[in-house]
This record gives structure tokens, sequence and C-alpha cells, in this order.
């Protein structure tokens, strides 16, 4: 019986991981191998490979106390994947009509395809948008990258008003659990109560209440002002 032979690392799967580490990253979170196989969708062994690839190519450093880490560069190289996967968001979304739940899957695929001179036309095409349709600020075409300022909603305190922001987790059953509750990026709820012991939060959206898990709440980023043109 012949053994089937382990899947090739690709150019693919090492911007995944780029992706993956930029966006732990951003959420102040370690990165370690498990996290990055998810949201790149390999095997552990094939994350581990990358993360040596990576390392050697100047891009992260790994070893480190709090997990590996992006170099310069490879912030950089980061951006550019970020950048080319929130475009393609926006294109499923808002051209081809896909609800937001479906477009993060189908933009893994199609942002490896795009050439700098199509993700140059396709943000043309699209107007230049600041954000994906989850909320997350798409990077500028210099490589830069203005994030406002935010916090999520499992660490906002009774009383306050806030506007969400940006939905940090992508699966599909997530995002359709969120959009049947109306919080949706610019929505604007108010959080009622807190409850103590690491209980729910119990929040307004209209005029509905909803009692919200604190592991719902923490993927969830608010801002305590609207955003501008709101």
């Amino acid at each position: 019986m012949r053994r089937s032979r382990p899947a090739p690392l690709t150019d693919e799967m090492l911007e995944d991981c780029l992706q993956a580490l930029h966006r732990l990253e951003g959420q102040g979170r370690a990165a370690d191998t498990e996290d990055v196989a998810a949201f790149a969708r390999i095997t552990a062994a094939l994350t581990t490979q990358a993360m040596q690839e990576l390392e050697a190519r100047g891009l992260v450093q790994n070893g480190l106390a709090g997990g590996a880490r992006l170099t310069g560069e490879g912030r950089k190289q980061a951006l550019g994947v970020l950048r080319r996967h929130r475009l393609s968001e926006r294109l499923f979304a808002d051209i081809l009509g896909l609800p937001w739940e479906r477009v993060h899957d189908e933009a893994m695929r199609f942002e490896h395809a795009l050439t700098p001179e199509a993700e140059t036309r396709l943000a043309t095409l699209l107007n230049h948008p600041e954000t994906c349709p989850h909320g997350g600020p798409i990077p500028a075409a210099d490589g830069s990258l203005t994030a406002p300022a935010t916090r999520p909603l499992d660490q906002v305190a009774a009383g306050t008003r806030v506007w969400i922001q940006q939905i940090i987790e992508e699966e599909a059953p997530f995002l359709r659990y969120l959009a049947s509750l109306g919080l949706l990026p610019q929505a604007q709820l108010r959080v009622e109560e807190v409850a103590p012991f690491g209980g729910p939060l119990l929040v307004q959206v209209a005029d509905a209440r909803y009692a919200l898990g604190r592991d719902v709440a923490a993927k969830i980023l608010v801002r305590i002002t609207p955003a501008p043109g709101a």
C-alpha cells in the first residue's frame, strides 16, 4: 500500500500564514501554531514548516517569548496580502452581491491571484473603500494602515452607548448569527447590563435586547463615538 505524500508548501500558504500573524498581532494575541494553522486552514505540520521558511526569508522571528513575530519586511508583505484580501471581500460583496458571511472564504482563494495592476484597478473600481464588509480597515496602497480606536465589546461598561466598528471572527455561522441580531458594522447599541463573574452582557440594538456571551462580545470591536459620516 502506497503512502500518500504530504501536501507541498506553497506561496499561497506562506501568504496566509503572514496574514494570520498580522491579524493575531493586531488583536494582541500570541501567534501560536494552532491559531495560525486554523486561519490558513493547513495542518500543524505544514504550519511549522511554513514558519521555518518565513524565518529563512527574513519575514518572521520564531522562538520569541509570546510567540512568533513579524519582522519589518514581514509586516510590509503581510499588509499587502491583507489589502488584497479585503479588497477582494469588497468585490464579492459590493459587485458580485455575495452575502457577507461568504466573502471571506472566497477572498482567501482570490487574493493570491491579484497582480499589482489588477489590485490597483480593483481599488479604483470599488472607489477606494476604507474597510472590508466586516469593518476591518484596508491598508493603503503605500502599505500604511490606520485603524480607529476600538475596544472589544466585552470590555465596555454597563450604561455605555457604542458603535460597532469591526467583527474579527469571520466564520460563516458566526457572521450569520450576528446578522440575525442586527449586529453589523456601524450599528449602534447600548450595553444595558454586565453580569458578574464572566456572565453575559445585555445589549440593546434598536428596539430589541439580547444577552451576549463574553466569548461572542470579545469578537466585536466597538467605538465610543460614531464613525465619521455615519
